[in-house]
């Protein structure tokens, strides 16, 4: 083999310092594909082409995105409820709040992010991953819309993201086939081919417990063919410092250990399940812009995987990461990729 000239060494080496850029900023997903052409800003979003128009960042274009997947007509017809929709409640919020602080110089706002843009951003930016990652079906848009579906739809884009951040391949289960239970979407690591069921359950705001043996027992009662993940948003206003243990860790682990002695589905034992507690609380602190989001990783009948595991000796603690390492890698990027890029590149 030849020897390989310095200029390709120092070339290669940039690139891949280039990519772990990337990566730590965008995830495990497919890279954000963007251009600009006669000033307007142009994305790839999975197989198709979005005129992003005159946006400047990132931040900007994922509003327009959400508006041209809503719709116009929709958004007018929802303009005059009252209530409005929580979309419209956020974009509202935002507006408000961009135009009594200044632009800079160069038309580029920097300011601290209030709830209700962290929401808005975030679930455009949910649905940007989804659609240019996996396959962005019309019934999760048209739930969204659904005042009434809206609070487990918008914590499955959520879970979705998370998985595709993580360096999962996501596929969607058919909404429209009755002919039994089924899970979210089934999510396939795309380096080791490890598949799991992924279950979502979204609490509604402001329970005094954090106790979820209800939600626990309708995610396991869905048909799986995988391993079972299952996501549950807490969603307590309970403050988070830290990821520390807290109040509604505490409960909602209890609830789990509870739950694995008695909980049965159809007269049999549950099946095991890994799960993840999040507590994000942007939706429900509109105004603020302090607000929490706190995740923990914990199981079902899985004694080695969980907040409070203990292990016998290094061994026993190394064989248990490798055991479940792709399922630790949601986690990691939970943790990592609470923030959404603001630039088209590294």
């Amino acid at each position: 083999m030849s020897e390989i000239p310095p200029e390709v060494l120092k070339s290669l080496q940039e690139k891949k310092v280039l990519e772990e850029q990337r990566i730590a900023l965008q995830g495990l997903g497919r890279p954000i594909i963007s251009t600009e052409f006669q000033g307007r800003r142009l994305l790839a979003i999975g197989g198709g082409i979005f005129d992003a128009g005159e946006c400047k960042t990132f931040h900007d274009v994922l509003p327009v995105y959400l508006r041209e997947l809503l719709g116009e007509e929709w958004i007018e017809k929802e303009l005059n409820k009252e209530p409005r929709h929580p979309i419209l409640q956020w974009h509202h919020a935002m507006i408000s709040y961009r135009r009594e602080n200044k632009q800079g110089s160069d038309g580029i706002q920097t300011i601290p992010t209030l709830g209700a843009i962290s929401a808005l951003l975030r679930l455009s930016y949910n649905l940007y991953l989804i659609a240019h990652n996996s396959e962005l079906q019309e019934k999760l848009i048209e739930r969204l819309k659904n005042p009434n579906q809206f609070l487990g739809a918008h914590y499955e884009t959520q879970v979705a993201a998370f998985c595709i951040l993580a360096g999962f391949e996501v596929v969607l289960e058919n909404e429209d086939d009755l002919s039994s239970t089924h899970c979210e979407f089934t999510a396939k690591n795309i380096k080791s081919g490890r598949k799991f069921s992924v279950e979502a359950k979204a609490r509604t705001h402001g329970k005094n417990s954090a106790a979820i043996s209800s939600q626990l027992y309708l995610a396991l009662k869905k048909s799986a063919d995988y391993e079972r993940i299952i996501f549950i948003n807490i969603n307590t206003p309970e403050e988070i410092i830290n990821l520390e243990s807290t109040k509604w860790i505490n409960e909602a682990v209890a609830s789990i250990r509870g739950a694995e002695e008695r909980l049965t589905i159809k007269g049999k034992d549950a099946p095991p399940a890994y799960i993840f507690l999040t507590n994000h609380q942007n939706t429900a602190n509109l105004k603020d812009i302090r607000f929490d989001m706190g995740a923990v990783a914990e199981s079902f009948k899985i004694p080695d995987f969980g907040v409070y595991s203990t292990y016998e000796n290094l061994r026993v603690a190394l064989d248990s990461r490798d055991r479940h390492k792709e399922v630790m890698d949601i986690f990691e990027a939970i943790k990592t990729h609470h923030s959404i890029p603001s630039t088209f590149s590294s």
